[in-house]
């Protein structure tokens, strides 16, 4: 048998269209921040891929030229100086991180330096888990 309609009912209202559509846009809220956060490994990944690459390229360097590929700007913290890497000098380095190369040298630039010792630090740091990696301490 079939059914027939009535005028009064209507299926879904527009009250329960709104709400649906709420949630489904905090959902989505949660979803992109979960992926832009930085709690995320594969920023951490990025960033300990992009000092291993700068590592590799500034030993390379080293002992072809014996000098390290830096530039004349540096920064002293802890009487430790740490010098600009020179990205212009280093062969086949594709990062993820050092965009402000040749900027202001703060402690919240996108800037990679390395100290006499070769280590290579993250000026900026990286949060991960409420923790700050590879900058240098203050």
């Amino acid at each position: 048998m079939i059914r027939k309609h009535n005028k009064g009912e209507k299926g879904i209202t527009l009250i329960a269209l709104v709400f649906t559509i709420v949630i489904l846009l905090i959902l989505a809220t949660a979803v992109a921040y979960s992926i832009n956060s930085s709690n995320n490994p594969t920023y951490y990944n990025n960033m300990i891929s992009d000092i291993g690459q700068l590592e590799d390229a500034i030993l390379v360097y080293y002992n072809e030229y014996g000098e390290l590929p830096i530039t004349e700007r540096k920064v002293t913290i802890e009487a430790q100086d740490y010098y600009e890497i020179d990205l212009s000098k280093l062969e086949n380095v594709t990062l993820f991180y050092g965009s402000e190369f040749g900027k202001d040298l703060n402690s919240n630039s996108d800037i990679y330096v390395v100290n006499n010792a070769l280590e290579v630090y993250y000026l900026k740091g990286i949060e991960r888990n409420g923790e700050v990696y590879h900058k240098i301490n203050k």
